[in-house]
């Protein structure tokens, strides 16, 4: 079934977003980067990361000047995104695509699976898949780091960035996707205003993000 949205995505906003940031990328500070912060909370084994949504791969460099990791990868469905990180960051590799589709990367092969932003523009009719790909290629034992959109109900919105085609966002707490499972364990959540991006505590749940830390563990439910 072919999607209008994930089209929209890689024919449009996908570089459109890039150029609309870029000077944020430039601007890159790790110290004040959560993820980062959590892999160092956590003590995390990172000899392989996988990057869902890695823009130009700042944060993967990142990673790799911080721990010793052999494995970085970034997919990215922005071509001027990753031309950019080819000539900045050439020790990561990156894969031109969607995350629907992983079918170039091996099974069981990343221990920490980074989802930043993505899953909110995800078409519905993918989602699952997506979940899947990321199941597939996340070693057991393994960690997902997921950053997106906080709310107290599932959300349906235009996308505002996309005019010339329909597209929408999908807020939800997508941790929960994992967990019910019974194969993921919620390690750690917290959620964040997205103005000023720190802990936030309001009512405003419309106006927040949430970073989730999952476990992949199979057995631990069985015993």
């Amino acid at each position: 079934m072919e999607s209008e949205q994930k089209n929209a995505f890689l024919k449009y906003e996908a570089d459109k977003w890039f150029l609309r940031n870029s000077q944020a990328i430039k601007n890159y500070n790790s110290s004040k980067d959560e993820v980062i912060n959590i892999i160092k909370e956590y003590n995390l084994e990172v000899n392989s990361v996988l990057e869902l949504g890695s823009s130009a791969g700042y944060r993967l460099n990142a990673i790799k000047s911080l721990f010793p990791t052999k494995n970085l990868t970034g997919l990215e469905p922005s071509k001027l995104a990753i031309e950019y990180g080819q000539e900045n960051y050439p020790s990561i590799h990156f894969v031109h695509g969607t995350a629907d589709n992983l079918s170039c990367l091996n099974d069981n092969s990343y221990d920490l699976v980074i989802v930043g932003f993505i899953l909110y523009v995800i078409d519905r009719n993918l989602l699952l898949k997506v979940i899947s790909e990321i199941d597939r290629v996340l070693k057991d034992g393994g960690v997902v780091i997921l950053v997106d959109f906080f709310s107290e109900k599932p959300v349906k919105n235009s996308y505002e960035h996309i005019h010339d085609l329909q597209a929408f966002s999908f807020k939800q707490n997508y941790d929960e996707i994992f967990t019910s499972s019974k194969l993921y364990y919620l390690l750690d959540k917290s959620s964040f205003s997205h103005d000023n991006k720190i802990k936030d505590v309001s009512s405003d749940y419309h106006n927040k993000y949430s970073i989730s830390v999952l476990k992949k563990d199979l057995t631990a439910s069985y015993k």
